[in-house]
């Protein structure tokens, strides 16, 4: 299927939508080996696929059969590290944090339970390979419903044992509705972190270093009223964030403190969000996905975008009626692309470009 380009774009190529079988929305996607992907959330809550490049299941397992699975990360042996909530009675919200460890075919190898995860908006976990060994996950708690919410920060080892742990108490207000406010987290180059939160209803960014000390803390008043949705960290440490407002999209370019350096909003006047954000290192392009009622103001659908370091746009894709309507993650390809998943019986869209000069 032909996509619009924008005619300077190197992203000139083609767009192809997968479909897996009947099944939950996946809310990670991991390129492997060849043109598949591992996809974790899918095709159940608790489950774990590998995709061929055709979305056929190559094999599928479900670690948490009584739960969901959010995020994971490839470990050194082949496998898998995945993280999400399960029910734990013993925290007063009823949820709990969990980690697991699987073998290349999705077998669990061994499982940790992380303490209580309840987050008024609705909790988002990101789980990152440190550079230094081991991994660092983010996510927000609360220890009972109606508490204040706090963003946490975790620095486990590389099997999965807790090392360091902080929780930072947010302000009153930052329980905004569900679905407005997501989080994310990614890492600088030097191994820091950055988190992203809700402040009342303004974009909060907390660094910190692999002890999980802050470093950095800064409220992005000067973007107005936004809702955070994900983060993407370019190889010189500047920080692109996505953040939502009532009737706007927000993509904003931060220095390495947390400086605005740009902030834009695209079609802004077409019910339009943007939820997922990429840096592709290949074509230095900025890759979003979210939905848009489209130009005639119908039937809300996908819609992908390329921008560029700048803030320009290089690249647009408005999906079909029936494409996926609701966009929980983008990936960067090797060598090129990205993959979108989102909400439609596990839809996920790949775009891979031709060869850009």
């Amino acid at each position: 299927m032909p996509v619009d380009v924008v005619t300077d774009s190197c992203m000139a190529g083609a767009l192809v939508s997968l479909f897996a079988p009947s099944g939950l929305d996946a809310n990670t996607l991991l390129p492997a080996g060849g043109d598949g992907f591992i996809a974790i959330g899918a095709p159940h809550n608790g489950g774990v696929a590998e995709l061929d490049g055709a979305g056929n299941i190559v094999w599928s397992s479900v670690p948490l059969a009584e739960g969901f699975l959010h995020t994971g990360v490839p470990t050194g042996d082949g496998g898998l590290m995945v993280a999400g909530q399960t029910y734990d009675p013993a925290s007063p919200s009823g949820q709990g944090l969990w980690l697991g460890r699987l073998d290349g075919a999705g077998t669990l190898l061994a499982a940790h339970a992380l303490g209580p995860t309840h987050y008024m908006a609705g909790v988002d976990i990101e789980l990152l390979q440190h550079p230094d060994g081991g991994y660092v996950l983010s996510t927000h708690e609360s220890l009972l419903d109606g508490e204040a919410p706090q963003l946490v920060l975790l620095r486990l080892d590389d099997e999965g044992q807790l090392v360091h742990r902080r929780s930072t108490p947010l302000s009153p207000g930052s329980e905004v509705g569900y679905n407005w406010s997501h989080g994310a987290a990614a890492l600088l180059p030097g191994g820091d972190v950055v988190q992203l939160t809700a402040d009342g209803a303004h974009v909060r960014m907390i660094r910190s270093n692999g002890a999980t000390e802050p470093v950095l803390d800064r409220v992005l008043e000067e973007i107005g009223e936004a809702w955070p949705q994900d983060v993407a960290v370019l190889p010189d440490g500047r920080i692109a964030v996505v953040a939502l407002s009532v009737g706007h999209n927000h993509v904003i370019l931060l220095d390495t403190e947390g400086s605005v350096l740009w902030h834009r909003t695209y079609r802004p006047e077409r019910d339009t969000e943007l939820s997922a954000v990429a840096h592709d290192p290949s074509t230095g392009l900025l890759h979003l996905a979210g939905t848009t009622r489209g130009a005639d103001g119908g039937t809300q659908r996908m819609w992908l975008i390329s921008v560029d370091t700048d803030g320009a746009l290089r690249w647009e894709h408005e999906g079909a009626v029936g494409t996926p309507t609701g966009i929980t993650t983008v990936t960067a390809l090797p060598g090129g692309g990205f993959a979108a998943a989102g909400f439609g019986d596990f839809a996920y869209a790949v775009v891979r470009p031709d060869a850009c000069p």
